[in-house]
């Protein structure tokens, strides 16, 4: 199912204490229109009932336009997506096996069946996919049942990062996750990092990685690699 002409644009995520490149994170984009919000692509797919059919589709032309083998590739599924019945049949059929890739879980949508996400978050870890939770602190669920799928990375939503170097409230709100996931496997992600004096916040607190358009702009894959100045 594929309503619009749809392609990606990519922003990258940086290791903020080297600088490195983590990855990218695949946004879709209605072809003809590039700056349109993809949700209310989502939205109209909503209505049509075909929204599970949309995030397979945007999955597949995103890995398959960006198959990258040195840097992960982050791709946004909703959770009830996974819980599709033949959702497991479907990836092995058009998703190649690759430890690069990343599916991001939106914690704005609820969860019915913790259980059952479980398992196919499983599943899809023995094919070599590994877990982001986007949105945290925003959402329907508690932070618990989400450590709980033993995500490899959480991405803290904007509203923390915004002012983040005036808001002590905020600043806490970092330490504790950092706290929180010392000596764990999961890595935290600032998103909107947008004023240098947010992202020196960011790494005063020890914040390990960081996305936003003062490290890189969404753009085409031609060019999602390129940033203007180093920041901070």
């Amino acid at each position: 199912m594929e309503l619009y002409p749809l392609t990606h644009w990519y922003q990258p995520i940086y290791r903020l204490d080297t600088w490195t490149v983590l990855g990218y994170e695949a946004l879709l984009r209605p072809l003809l229109r590039q700056e349109a919000s993809p949700t209310l692509l989502f939205d109209e797919a909503t209505r049509h009932g075909h929204r599970a059919a949309l995030d397979c589709v945007s999955l597949w032309k995103a890995w398959e336009t960006a198959q990258f083998t040195s840097v992960y590739l982050f791709m946004n599924v909703f959770p009830n997506t996974l819980m599709e019945p033949d959702f497991l049949q479907w990836w092995d059929q058009y998703m190649a096996p690759s430890p690069s890739l990343v599916l991001e879980l939106s914690e704005q949508e609820a969860v019915a069946d913790w259980a059952a996400l479980r398992r196919v978050v499983d599943a899809l870890r023995r094919r070599g996919v590994r877990f982001a939770v986007d949105d945290i602190g925003v959402g329907y669920a508690s932070l618990r049942y989400w450590l709980e799928l033993e995500p490899e990375f959480l991405k803290l939503d904007r509203y923390f990062t915004h002012r983040l170097a005036h808001d002590a409230q905020k600043q806490r709100v970092v330490s504790g996750l950092l706290y929180m996931l010392d000596g764990t496997p999961t890595q935290l992600i600032v998103e909107g990092l947008e004023e240098p004096e947010d992202l020196a916040a960011a790494k005063y607190l020890g914040v390990p990685l960081g996305q936003g358009f003062l490290l890189g702009h969404p753009a085409p894959l031609a060019g999602a690699g390129r940033r203007k100045t180093r920041p901070g």
